[in-house]
């Protein structure tokens, strides 16, 4: 008998297992059977082409007043490194302060 936790799979990794899956049985009867038979064997589950994964949504335009480009400052890095600033300010503001 399996326990619970192995039959736990993140979704993620369900669906692109399944699709996988899903691929690879329809390639397979796309080889087996003749053309006219080909109409009929579509699997209707799936929702991707014949043998090709879908593809991207397009992405959106920005917002307006938005800037383009990668948020540098909520990487980690330049959390800590303004969590220091800020640390080496109070620090300073107690010292003038004594």
């Amino acid at each position: 008998m399996q326990k619970a936790e192995d039959l736990f799979e993140p979704g993620r990794d369900h669906r692109r297992r399944s699709n996988r899956a899903d691929r690879h049985t329809t390639s397979q009867l796309i080889h087996q059977l003749d053309p006219e038979e080909l109409d009929a064997a579509v699997p209707t589950r799936t929702a991707h082409d014949i043998g090709h994964p879908t593809s991207r949504r397009p992405t959106a335009p920005p917002k307006p007043g938005r800037r383009g480009g990668f948020k540098v400052w909520k990487t980690p890095f330049w959390k800590r490194r303004t969590t220091l600033r800020q640390q080496k300010a109070l620090a300073e503001r107690r010292d003038l302060g004594d």
